[in-house]
């Protein structure tokens, strides 16, 4: 990865400007890229775990609410999916809300910071249960699961900063997923005219039912969350199945929940505290407990195997 700009972006991050708009400036880039959302979300890294303690009272309201509408399409056992999970702090609090005994719930994010960060909030919440939670690093454009491995992915608020490319990551959770999307995130339609000229000059998704419809998946439904932090950014809950079969990876199908070669079906073994394909050559790094399985993280290392 080109870590462009990097100290600039600290600047901005530190006088309180907002990162992603200046690196889309810096670049020339129209959309937020991978590269812009994990340099803004890193620096940003602890933020939202300060929020949520300053006003937690607010923060197990709203992770009450998502609770309670993903309850519907959980049961006992269910491996779940959080994509974009950033400091676990939703996906801790909606696990203590949740009746459901949930049997794994991955959590990823761009941000190995942001991550390490949640690791601390997630275990100081949920004790012995946040050994059900296992983080990695991963950018959604290319997640390193199997096909079809993930009963029920979620997020809050995670493909909102990915308006450039919204159907190529819808794309890749249809993959993966194998029942039901049931996602927060904000809603364009919903938002008023103020709010959604904010979400265009922020690079903001929009039409999330057309770009479902597009890509065969069948949206369900959308249920207004009425506990939002910023009322011009209102979130909405979409209950999404999704096409059964139309994009599968690179390499053996398979439904068993195990990390991969980013965005195929190759399975990743670990050994020696790092994580490598035989059938590809390549290896992934581990950082302080955290596998980093984003594609550019990989290292040809073909003898090994």
């Amino acid at each position: 990865m080109k870590y462009l700009n990097v100290s600039k972006a600290k600047s901005v991050y530190a006088a309180g400007g907002n990162v992603t708009e200046f690196l889309r400036k810096e670049t020339g880039s129209p959309v937020n890229t991978s590269e812009i959302i994990e340099i803004a979300y890193d620096l940003q890294a602890g933020s939202y775990i300060e929020g949520v303690q300053a006003n937690m009272g607010q923060a197990k309201a709203y992770a009450g609410e998502l609770a309670g509408l993903l309850a519907p399409h959980m049961e006992d056992g269910k491996t779940l999916l959080d994509v974009g999970t950033g400091e676990m702090t939703t996906l801790s609090l909606l696990l203590a809300s949740l009746d459901q005994k949930i049997g794994t719930a991955f959590a990823f994010d761009i941000s190995w910071s942001r991550l390490y960060k949640g690791l601390g909030f997630s275990r100081s919440l949920l004790k012995d249960q946040s050994s059900l939670i296992t983080p990695f690093v991963a950018d959604m454009k290319a997640i390193p699961l199997a096909d079809k491995c993930i009963d029920v992915v979620t997020s809050n608020h995670a493909l909102e900063p990915n308006g450039g490319n919204l159907s190529g990551l819808l794309t890749e959770l249809f993959r993966v997923c194998r029942e039901k999307l049931v996602l927060f995130e904000p809603s364009y339609e919903l938002n008023s005219d103020e709010g959604r000229q904010r979400m265009d000059r922020l690079g903001y998704i929009k039409d999330i039912e057309g770009a479902v419809a597009k890509l065969g998946g069948s949206l369900l439904d959308v249920v207004p969350v009425p506990n939002v932090a910023n009322p011009l950014n209102p979130t909405a809950c979409y209950v999404i199945e999704p096409a059964k079969n139309d994009f599968l990876s690179v390499g053996p199908s398979g439904e068993r929940a195990a990390f991969t070669v980013p965005g195929t079906a190759f399975e990743l073994m670990k050994t020696d505290g790092f994580w490598y394909s035989k059938e590809t050559g390549l290896a992934f790094p581990e950082l302080k407990g955290i596998p980093v399985l984003k594609s550019d993280n990989g290292i040809l290392a073909s003898h090994l195997g």
